[in-house]
């Protein structure tokens, strides 16, 4: 390897500011851009609600499917048809949907921020506007015995109600000082009771007459938790979901006191009473249940649920589904039934159609085909070029990145920054190929954003967990499937772009941490990391007053390049001095929410800079520093092994010919 020189001393690197210039940009022209089409498609049902059909006679359950745009959705509880279904523009998902006494459906969404009404029967959808303005999450929402809505927000953490008498919205303000999420709420009598996070956990009971708050305290063990996720009045319990423990805390609502705990509860709701007294929920992947007087819970033997989108009561009124019967829907649309009386059950598919998923990230297998991670529903689609083909694997969460080492595609997974890795050679089958390796979750690591090929092993930088700062940068063998972790490797950042280059891996960092914490920290960093010795050798800010780095690449002559937002920099690996940086795109950074992905750069055999960012693909004279805008609405970046470009449009992916 060759000598190099660190400056373990210094904050900063010496640096060489040949100028800050607004740059001289060619715009872009369409002709080379083709559209390939959507990727993936999927179900995915965050929440659900319970009702009747208009005559009584149907027992119906209102789902969300998201997609771009998501997708109301009326199914038949018994037999799984899909009754209607509605588009609502602007909205990505629904976890929020409840049914007033009336058996109106109220759906709250994101990442609109908006409130929709449905009438059983209808033909049409209302959109009732945004209850708050700046909020993009609507998370839970429920109904009082008025009709009155009530729903929790993000990013303010603030409640609402709507009055649909008067067809106002009403504002609480924020629960708790400082808190980002209200992730959870429920009704009873003249309070709602609101779960409160993710700078620890919070549950907040409000006077909805006066809008007086007071916390309810949660017991000292669960100091450490990070979300009250799920809350549901039955009757006069409370039940009050703890994350990241998964415990539910039952409270007893006339003395507001913990009477019992329930451990390793799925969420991310419980039912409401059912035949002697008993409510239902899933625990370790088993519905469980659990009675209201004696609070004695019991296994049924209806396992591999995993977790219920909320519960209702049907009646199937046959001899093997007498008297009331459960129902739940899971993710995919699956619609689980269980008689409490003869313990019977039964799955049937319910007919929601696949939406489109939007595409969170992109990159050049090894087979040299494009391969496709979706948001949210996750999922993994491969583009093989030369055969102009498309193909959808099912079963991978939310890729945040991938990357080729050797002979497989790694895959940075959300949530617990896991990965996974995928031989193409051979037949896709999930748990066998591809094969998980490892899980960050107990490190509080979430958002695996950065992998890089490292020599013979993989570097891996995340993002933490929800309330939580300080990422980390992970050092995986694949010969021997173990892994180095080393947390805070510059302090409360994350980790969110790599680069390597003999026996050095170079990273950028984010002030950001996981959704719901302020950042400490004001300026992104530059570091560098001794493979053979695993210490970090040098650390620095190549750009003042920016607040990430969000891709790093090589060129030929070793020198590392680096893009902020809008910020490019060359930085010498020789003399470890940044030569020039200039500002390509602007930026104002009191704007930003937070930034774990924002950039791409990569070299071609041509000597130009490719990359993309501020929602575009531009090229870049690496002599002159002229950037050409190659095309305009432009998300994430990757190339095949003939040399195109790919990029995406929402679910659309897209191909830069050349």
């Amino acid at each position: 390897m060759r000598k190099v020189i660190f400056l373990l001393a210094l904050p900063l690197l010496f640096t060489i500011y040949l100028g800050v210039v607004e740059n001289k940009s060619t715009e872009a022209a369409e002709s080379n851009v083709r559209e390939i089409g959507t990727a993936l498609n999927a179900v995915s049902i965050p929440g659900a609600a319970y009702g009747k059909s208009p005559d009584g006679e149907e027992d119906w359950i209102y789902a969300v499917s998201g997609g771009s745009p998501a997708v109301f959705n009326v199914v038949n509880a018994e037999s799984g048809e899909l009754i209607n279904s509605f588009s609502l523009e602007g909205a990505s998902n629904s976890w929020a949907l409840t049914v007033d006494p009336d058996g109106n459906v109220y759906m709250g969404t994101y990442s609109n921020g908006t409130l929709y009404r449905y009438v059983p029967g209808s033909d049409q959808v209302e959109n009732l506007g945004k209850p708050l303005a700046g909020e993009s999450f609507i998370w839970r929402i429920s109904s009082d015995e008025d009709g009155n809505i009530y729903g929790g927000t993000y990013p303010s953490g603030k409640v609402f109600q709507y009055n649909p008498e008067t067809d106002e919205f009403r504002d609480y303000g924020q629960m708790v000082e400082g808190q980002q999420y209200v992730r959870s709420i429920d009704i009873y009598k003249d309070k709602a009771y609101a779960g409160v996070g993710t700078n620890g956990a919070n549950l907040v009971e409000l006077d909805t007459e006066t809008g007086e708050t007071k916390q309810i305290p949660l017991p000292d063990k669960f100091s450490e938790a990070t979300n009250v996720y799920d809350i549901n009045v039955v009757r006069n319990k409370l039940f009050a979901r703890v994350t990241g423990v998964s415990t539910i805390l039952v409270y007893d609502l006339k003395t507001m006191e913990v009477i019992d705990e329930i451990e390793d509860a799925n969420g991310i709701d419980v039912s409401q009473a059912g035949p002697k007294n008993n409510i239902y929920l899933i625990r370790n992947e088993q519905l469980f249940s659990y009675n209201l007087n004696t609070l004695e819970l019991k296994a049924t033997g209806f396992d591999d649920l995993f977790s219920a989108r909320g519960f209702g009561w049907i009646n199937l009124g046959t001899k093997e589904f007498p008297g009331k019967t459960l129902a739940t829907i899971s993710w995919n649309g699956e619609i689980r039934k269980y008689n409490p009386i003869t313990g019977n059950t039964e799955i049937t598919p319910g007919q929601i159609k696949g939406e489109p998923v939007d595409i969170q990230s992109l990159t050049q297998g090894p087979n040299g085909n494009i391969f496709v991670g979706g948001y949210f529903s996750g999922g993994l689609a491969e583009f093989d070029y030369q055969a102009n083909q498309l193909t959808e694997y099912k079963g991978l969460g939310q890729i945040e990145g991938m990357v080729t080492h050797n002979d497989r595609l790694y895959m940075g997974i959300y949530t617990g920054a896991e990965l996974f890795s995928y031989n193409p050679d051979n037949p896709y089958e999930l748990g066998k190929n591809p094969v998980e390796h490892f899980s960050l979750k107990d490190k509080d690591q979430d958002r695996p954003f950065a992998l890089v090929s490292a020599g013979d092993k993989l570097a891996v930088g995340t993002v933490p967990n929800y309330g939580k700062l300080g990422g980390a940068l992970t050092i995986f063998d694949p010969a021997t499937n173990e892994y180095s972790f080393h947390r805070n490797v510059v302090e409360n950042q994350s980790v969110i772009s790599l680069a390597y280059k003999d026996g050095l891996v170079y990273g950028g960092t984010s002030v950001w941490g996981g959704l719901g914490i302020q950042p400490t920290e004001d300026e992104a960093k530059l570091f560098i990391w001794d493979m053979e010795n695993e210490q970090k050798v040098l650390e620095t800010v190549p750009v003042p007053g920016e607040k990430a780095i969000s891709a790093l690449t090589l060129d030929d002559e070793g020198n590392l390049w680096g893009l902020t937002s809008g910020v490019l920099f060359k930085y010498d690996t020789q003399s470890n001095q940044i030569v020039r940086h200039e500002k390509l795109y602007s930026l104002n950074w009191d704007r930003v929410g937070h930034l774990w992905r924002g950039g791409a750069l990569t070299f071609d055999d041509d000597g130009n800079l490719y990359g993309q960012t501020h929602n575009e693909l531009f090229k870049v004279n690496p002599e002159t520093w002229e950037k050409e805008t190659l095309a305009e609405d432009a998300s994430l970046f990757a190339q095949d092994a003939d040399g195109n470009f790919y990029f995406a449009r929402d679910h659309k992916l897209y191909q830069y010919q050349r």
